[in-house]
């Protein structure tokens, strides 16, 4: 046989002449030299199985649109979504998720986590702690802890009220051990002079490349 096939051994049991031609009824054994000891079907095929999923991917797409610009070395950025008791401030930057800036329910304000990305540009005051490639860079933990408290505030007056209304406060740092201190000094400054109760937790990242992160109940203003 050729190749790509194996050597053949066997014998014809049966045979018969037909029209010119003939018939017969052989019986084969492949021989132990065989190039490829493979039937005759056996052959490597390349085949092609398809992307999975395309089509409820491009479903996905329609449905849920991003915004850009991306926020520096991080995720896309979104318009906040809105609802009857959600409050949006154009002065305060966007999130990276389909979520408000903050929520009214009752006489209470619920903030989303803010951080000190500033709004338009997405620029980090103090600089981000790392680059596009993840690699370390030098920070200032005050610039950001300032710019935090800087955004909470913003939202705040976009509801009506003020920093003067915080009530509780839970904040995020990514490197405890380098930033507590400087992070502690400005809330010294800041929302420590209003008295809110606070909780400080040590994370390993957050999802833009920041240092610090606050999440906030506020006193809601009351309604005209």
């Amino acid at each position: 046989m050729n190749d790509n096939r194996n050597n053949l051994t066997g014998e014809v049991l049966a045979y018969e002449a037909i029209h010119g031609a003939g018939g017969a009824v052989v019986h084969l054994d492949p021989a132990a030299s065989g190039a490829g000891d493979k039937e005759y079907d056996e052959d490597d095929v390349e085949y092609f199985a398809g992307e999975r999923n395309v089509l409820d991917a491009e479903e996905e797409t329609e449905a849920i649109t991003e915004s850009t610009p991306k926020a520096s070395g991080g995720p896309a950025l979104w318009e906040p979504t809105t609802g009857q008791d959600s409050v949006n401030s154009e002065a305060a930057p966007k999130p990276v998720g389909m979520y408000p800036h903050a929520r009214r329910v009752g006489d209470l304000l619920y903030l989303s986590g803010v951080g000190p990305r500033q709004p338009g540009t997405n620029a980090i005051p103090g600089g981000p702690i790392s680059d596009e490639h993840g690699k370390p860079l030098n920070y200032d933990i005050k610039a950001q802890t300032q710019a935090v408290v800087d955004n909470i505030t913003r939202i705040l007056e976009e509801a009506g009220g003020s920093i003067e209304d915080v009530l509780d406060v839970t904040s995020f740092l990514v490197d405890m051990d380098r930033d507590f201190s400087g992070y502690n000094e400005v809330w010294a400054n800041t929302l420590g002079k209003v008295g809110p109760t606070r909780t400080t937790l040590a994370i390993r990242a957050l999802p833009t490349p920041i240092a610090v992160e606050m999440k906030v109940i506020a006193k809601a203003p009351k309604s005209n």
